[in-house]
């Protein structure tokens, strides 16, 4: 089975319709994704209702199946879990900061710090990737 990351159109086509929320028209699809024709949308829609992603209601195409382990809807947006993650160790890099401006600076929080400081750029690159994925 084709993969739904192994085509791009069909990948935004997906997560537009988790966005959604609501039963969309091939028409809307088409327009608001900028996509060239309806019969590629339509092309596209099929390949994701054979793969169980996605069904067709009279009122439109909803999503039949969520595959997206790595993230978190609320409300209407997708939130990738690595978020979560770069908070944490942003906040972790914040206080670390703070604690060595006070000027008890010792050995291990230096070294802490810059663990940290790794972590957060790694987390923080890592969260940018993951939004860039899922933008329409």
């Amino acid at each position: 089975m084709e993969s739904i990351n192994s085509n791009e159109t069909r990948k935004k086509i997906y997560y537009y319709l988790l966005k959604q929320g609501k039963p969309t028209g091939l028409k809307k699809i088409q327009r608001d994704l900028g996509i060239s024709s309806p019969s590629l949308v339509h092309y596209h829609l099929k390949r994701l209702e054979e793969q169980g992603l996605v069904k067709e209601t009279p009122e439109g195409y909803v999503i039949n199946k969520v595959i997206l382990s790595e993230f978190v809807k609320v409300a209407n947006h997708l939130i990738p879990i690595s978020a979560f993650w770069s908070s944490f160790f942003l906040t972790s890099l914040v206080l670390e900061i703070a604690l060595l401006l006070t000027g008890k600076i010792i050995d291990s929080a230096v070294f802490g710090s810059i663990i940290v400081g790794i972590s957060s750029t790694l987390s923080v690159k890592e969260l940018i990737k993951k939004y860039k994925e899922t933008k329409l």
